[in-house]
């Protein structure tokens, strides 16, 4: 699920550091829905372009952050 952060947040799942209001970044579905229900996260509807891609230093999953 691509999620845009509302708020600042952290989740080192996504990225070591914090991820601002307006960044995108992809979260599986079970986490996004949390945050979404929280008002920290909207879901990015299909027509806005993805976000780079990154990994972390040692990671096997791909993260995504702008």
């Amino acid at each position: 699920m691509i999620l845009k952060a509302l708020d600042t947040l952290h989740i080192s799942s996504v990225s070591s550091s914090n991820l601002l209001a307006g960044q995108t970044f992809e979260l599986d579905d079970h986490f996004g829905r949390q945050l979404i229900e929280r008002g920290l996260a909207v879901e990015v509807v299909s027509h806005e372009p993805a976000p780079v891609v990154t990994r972390k230093a040692g990671s096997t999953h791909r993260t995504k952050v702008t």
